[in-house]
């Protein structure tokens, strides 16, 4: 019987591994980019035509090479980054496989010109056959062109994109490489005009220069820490230059971009006591890791890694982004209020176990949250300032209705002392309007409640409630595991669960607070995600949430006094969910708004 098992012809075989390396142009751009950085150069020009399809050619100042490296470069598994296995535990290069420039000269027509000690050299690849280098002339350094993409194999070139989506891969990968290497000056050219130039400068320049727009230096600044192992730099925006979208949370490992959802969660979660769920901080993090607690030889592509140490850089890289924002957490000043009691509102109705958490909808479009009082006060100015004249709506000249009020009418009063809150009324159903001062503040009754339970629930543990009878729920095996990993932070939380019939689970009790919250606790219990302090805080944000006042609740004047009370002398006066708990406008601001000479 003839053997079906036969070896595979070396070019065939070499068209195959180029695939994994090499699999549309921003490949290539990536693989040149890690060699020209790892030579030394102090000058990266990169020129594209045709989206990279039809060329792309890149020129550095490096180190260069000789004939008897040029000869070698483009064989599989050639390198100059490590020579054993040992290598492995110490690689500070971008680069070390040994499968770039050969998966390139199988999937392109190659050409490579350099230059070292006074000698220059050319090397032509085509049809996989490589000649023997020739005398050429040039500055030091190498420049690498490889032109028609995927010529050899028309398989997958059929199944690239159009020019400008492969250029626009192209510029990303352009970017994601220079911007760890603020000292070196980078260039891109497409279809000979020069669309991006990157000077050397500062980390935080180099960030505003490659994002333009999007990362103001002015609305970015640098932080950074060291640990056991590593050094983390960040470069993060402020609270109020943020986005509806995570494009710029990047988060870079020895110089490469990496895709590790646990850094960019670390990012969210130091950010989510400022910024409202949906929206999202500009941020970058650069993490220095000792080569011995970090595996990059997982993929060719090198955007995956393994962090011997992750739970430590998670933890450093929250704590170092939260440092960052303590000077945006606006103090109440010039209050000489007395020390608010942290208690729950008396005197105002049960909350309906009917009503869903509240969910917030933000613009789909880049417009920033406004995360700052100072901040939403400016946007409350410019608002004003471009709406039509409400003459017509304050004096109507037809109309008998008087305006009532669910709380006591607004009477005059005698002059209130300097800390002296005076409540004004509650409107809109959610808005209690507060004096001080010379100032008036708008309390989101809602948001200052749940703070306030969020805070009570922090520092008192809410008294567990045994379910008379057990709820029951489905979980995958997956969230069987992380449940059963987690039995013990659940139960000091006040949550009791276990095996059920017919393969269900069920919850035997709960935080009293939680009650006929059973199915958000069933997901609560499965989401399979976030460190212990994360999930505490995300129980108690939802039972925060639904227990707090809701928007149309009317509230008592002396319970309203209690909720502004707190509000105005919390050191960071945003809700669970990021949401700030109130406004402010001065006297000067009020009269500046009408016209009024102060």
């Amino acid at each position: 019987m003839n053997s079906q098992v036969k070896v595979l012809k070396e070019s065939v075989a070499r068209k195959i591994a180029a695939g994994e390396v090499i699999d549309r142009p921003n490949s290539i751009v990536r693989e040149l980019m890690d060699n020209a950085i790892d030579a030394g150069s102090s000058r990266i020009e990169l020129s594209l035509e045709g989206g990279g399809i039809d060329r792309i050619r890149l020129v550095d100042n490096g180190l260069g090479m000789s004939r008897e490296d040029l000869k070698l470069c483009c064989l599989p598994h050639a390198t100059s980054k490590i020579m054993t296995e040992d290598d492995l535990m110490t690689i500070r290069s971008l680069g070390f496989r040994g499968e770039a420039l050969s998966s390139i000269a199988a999937s392109s027509r190659l050409e490579i010109t350099t230059s070292r000690d006074a000698e220059s050299w050319r090397l032509s690849i085509l049809d996989g056959k490589i000649t023997e280098p020739m005398p050429w002339r040039g500055d030091k350094g190498t420049i690498v062109d490889a032109q028609d993409l995927f010529y050899s194999i028309p398989a997958r070139r059929k199944f690239l994109k159009n020019p400008g989506s492969e250029g626009t891969l192209c510029r990303k990968t352009f970017l994601e490489k220079s911007l760890p290497f603020p000292d070196i000056h980078f260039q891109l050219t497409m279809n000979q005009k020069i669309r991006t130039v990157l000077p050397p400068s500062s980390l935080r320049d180099r960030v505003s220069s490659a994002f333009g727009d999007a990362c103001p230096a002015g609305m970015m600044d640098e932080r950074s820490t060291e640990m056991e192992g590593a050094k983390i730099r960040i470069i993060a925006g402020r609270p109020e230059w943020n986005r509806s979208d995570r494009r710029y949370m990047q988060v870079y490992a020895n110089n490469r971009r990496i895709d590790e959802y646990a850094f960019i969660q670390a990012m969210q979660y130091g950010y989510d006591e400022l910024l409202p769920g949906g929206v999202f901080p500009v941020c970058f993090a650069f993490l220095d890791v000792d080569p011995a607690l970090v595996d990059f030889n997982i993929h060719p592509a090198k955007r995956e890694a393994r962090f011997r140490n992750q739970g430590a850089l998670h933890h450093e890289l929250v704590n170092l982004i939260k440092d960052f924002l303590r000077e945006f957490r606006p103090v109440f000043q010039g209050s000489t209020l007395p020390e608010a009691s942290q208690q729950e509102l008396a005197g105002h109705p049960q909350p309906n176990n009917s009503v869903a958490k509240a969910k917030t909808e933000w613009p789909t479009s880049h417009q920033s949250y406004p995360a700052t009082p100072e901040a939403q006060t400016r946007r409350f100015t410019e608002l004003v300032r471009e709406t039509a004249p409400l003459r017509s709506h304050l004096h109507p000249k037809e109309t008998d209705h008087k305006p009532t009020y669910q709380d006591s009418p607004l009477t005059a009063s005698e002059p209130i002392g300097e800390g002296e809150i005076r409540y004004m009324g509650q409107i809109m159903g959610v808005f209690l309007l507060a004096e001080l001062g010379d100032s008036l503040f708008i309390v989101d009754q809602h948001a200052a409640h749940e703070k306030m339970l969020f805070e009570k629930y922090k520092t008192e543990l809410p008294p567990r409630q045994d379910l008379l009878i057990p709820f029951e729920f489905e979980a995958s095996q997956e969230e069987i595991r992380f449940m059963e990993a987690h039995r013990g932070l659940f139960e000091s939380l006040g949550i009791s669960f276990g095996p059920g019939q017919a393969g269900m689970w069920e919850i035997t009790s709960l935080p009293r607070a939680a009650l006929n919250m059973e199915q958000a606790i069933a997901d609560f219990l499965k989401c399979r995600k976030g460190s212990p302090a994360e999930l505490q805080k995300e129980l108690y944000a939802t039972m925060s949430c639904r227990n707090a006042i809701k928007e149309g609740d009317p509230i008592d004047p002396g319970a309203a006094e209690t909720l502004l009370r707190n509000a105005l002398t919390l050191e960071n006066p945003r809700c669970p969910h990021g949401r700030l708990l109130w406004f402010r406008l001065s006297r000067d601001e009020l009269y500046g708004l009408v016209g009024r000479l102060v």
